[in-house]
Order: C-alpha cells, then sequence, then structure tokens
C-alpha cells in the first residue's frame, strides 16, 4: 500500500496585513476628536474694537537736529544761538538742555529715534564741546553724529 500524502494548504507567498483593526482605530479617533473639540465661536459674539479714525499713512517724520559749537565757543541749535549760563556742566546750557528734552519728547511721541549732528569747529573750545555733550546725554539722547574734525596728519 502505498503512503498518502497529507494535505498541505499551498503556501502564499504575499503575505497580507488585516487592516480593518486600524480603520476601527483611526474612525474612533476621529469621533473622538469631533466630539472633543469645541466649534468656532460666531462672529458675532467676538468683541471687536474698530479704529475711530483711519491711522496716517505718512507719520509725522522729525528732522535731525544740527548743533554747531562756534570757534568762539558758541552753541547753535538748528541755526539760532543758545545762550550760555555762568552754571557748571550741563547747567551751562539750560536752554539747550530745555530744546533737546523737547526733541526727545517728540521722538518718542512719534517713535522714532532723536538723531543730533554735531559739529564741533576745531579751534572751539573744548569745555564747550563737553557741556554739549553732557546736555545731550542728560536727555538721554544716544543718536549723535559728530562732524567738523580735522584730521591731526592733514
Amino acid at each position: 500500500m502505498g503512503r498518502r500524502k497529507k494535505y498541505r494548504p499551498q503556501e502564499d507567498n504575499d503575505p497580507e496585513l488585516d487592516i480593518s483593526s486600524l480603520v476601527d482605530v483611526a474612525f474612533l479617533l476621529l469621533i473622538y476628536f469631533l466630539v472633543t473639540s469645541t466649534l468656532k465661536p460666531d462672529e458675532t459674539d467676538l468683541s471687536i474694537v474698530l479704529p475711530s479714525q483711519v491711522p496716517n499713512e505718512n507719520p509725522l517724520d522729525i528732522d535731525p537736529i544740527a548743533i554747531v559749537i562756534g570757534p568762539d565757543g558758541s552753541v547753535t541749535y538748528n541755526e539760532e544761538n543758545i545762550p550760555i549760563s555762568g552754571g557748571s556742566g550741563a547747567d551751562r546750557l539750560p536752554e539747550l538742555r530745555q530744546r533737546l528734552k523737547s526733541y526727545k519728547l517728540l521722538a518718542d511721541g512719534t517713535n522714532q529715534e532723536a538723531m543730533v549732528t554735531l559739529k564741533a569747529d576745531d579751534a572751539g573750545k573744548t569745555q564747550r564741546f563737553i557741556d554739549v555733550v553732557n546736555a545731550l546725554a542728560s536727555v538721554k539722547i544716544k543718536n549723535v553724529t559728530m562732524t567738523g574734525f580735522r584730521d591731526e596728519e592733514e
């Protein structure tokens, strides 16, 4: 009698993955997030405050000021002479300090930086230059351009 072979099913060469459970989990997550999320509120519920007027397209531009120290020690602010008092330090130029303070407040009010051009004559008094720099420092103006100095080599 011959030997009988047991029936063996053919082996599949292509393995398969049952994704039905993955689809179930994906739908459960979708339902969970749909239920737990909040819907966007209506636009009528939002409190919006509109500006009362149209903002100015061209904001006020402030020009930099020019301070000139002459050879005789005189100080000019945008071509206007500034009187010099007998005090010490920044107190020697109280009017200059007051004008610089007004200029700084204007610059801060327009969200711009206060800019000063300081021109000193080489023959001018060094103390006057220091007085002007002290006045600038007392009102916290930091953007200062210094011009008018000669090179020592020339």
